[in-house]
C-alpha cells in the first residue's frame, strides 16, 4: 500500500508494505520511517511531517 506523505521538499510516496517500523521524532510532530528491501538488503530511513497517529489513520482509511 502506497501513502502520500510529506517531507521538507514536498510529497513523498512511501510503500508502507516495505516499512519495518516507524516512530515519532522525540519532541516533534514528525515521524521517522525505516524501509527494508530484502532483495538487496538496502535500508532507507525517511523523516516525514505526519505524526504516527496520522499515518495510522491513513492506513486504516485505506482498508
Amino acid at each position: 500500500m502506497w501513502l502520500e506523505l510529506h517531507d521538507n521538499n514536498g510529497p513523498v510516496f512511501v510503500n508502507m508494505n516495505a516499512v519495518t517500523h516507524f516512530q515519532r521524532v522525540e519532541g516533534q510532530r514528525r515521524t521517522t520511517l525505516v524501509t527494508f528491501a530484502p532483495k538487496n538488503a538496502d535500508c532507507v530511513t525517511l523523516q516525514v511531517k505526519e505524526s504516527p497517529d496520522e499515518i495510522m489513520e491513513m492506513l486504516w482509511d485505506e482498508d
